[in-house]
């Protein structure tokens, strides 16, 4: 007699655990996919040209004016921080420095950007107290900062032809 209340109380146990069981079948574990990282940005692609270079003399020294071309080419754009250029002597030797910084760009020309894909042509006007004259050796530095935060300096070196 003690089997048949044994024997119902195991199938009312079965039945309940059936009951509480998924109704499509044992569930899996769920599994997430993460999503590969996004490419890292590309940095700027920039180039610059000194078109035409050409000097004033003063009682004072000389203004140096400057044509140049920025030309940006991977699809990123950048600012303009500095220009800067330096005059070195016949023989080589450091003779001067003058520089243009990011807010004197902005104030001349509205901007000191250069948008990505973008090209940009600028005549600056750099005063000297040497004297800039044929045969001299001019050096001009461009400073930007890239959307992407990279710093990047473009240098040309270039004899003055006057």
């Amino acid at each position: 007699m003690v089997r048949k209340p044994l024997v119902c109380l195991l199938l009312s146990f079965t039945i309940l655990l059936i009951g509480c069981s998924d109704e499509n079948g044992p569930v899996n574990p769920t599994t997430t996919t993460s999503l590969p990282p996004p490419p890292p940005p590309t940095p700027a692609s920039i180039s610059v040209e000194v078109v035409g270079a050409g000097a004033l003399a003063s009682g004072n020294g000389n203004l140096l004016f400057l044509e140049l071309l920025m030309k940006e080419a991977a699809g990123t754009g950048a600012n303009i921080n500095f220009i800067r250029v330096d005059i070195f002597r016949a023989t080589g030797e450091f003779e001067e420095r003058a520089e243009i910084g990011a807010d004197a760009i902005e104030q001349a020309t509205g901007s000191n950007r250069l948008e990505g894909g973008s090209s940009r042509q600028d005549v600056w006007g750099l005063f000297f107290r040497a004297t800039v004259k044929k045969g001299r050796s001019l050096e001009v530095t461009i400073g930007f900062t890239d959307d992407v935060g990279d710093d990047i300096e473009k240098k040309l070196r270039f004899v003055f032809a006057g």
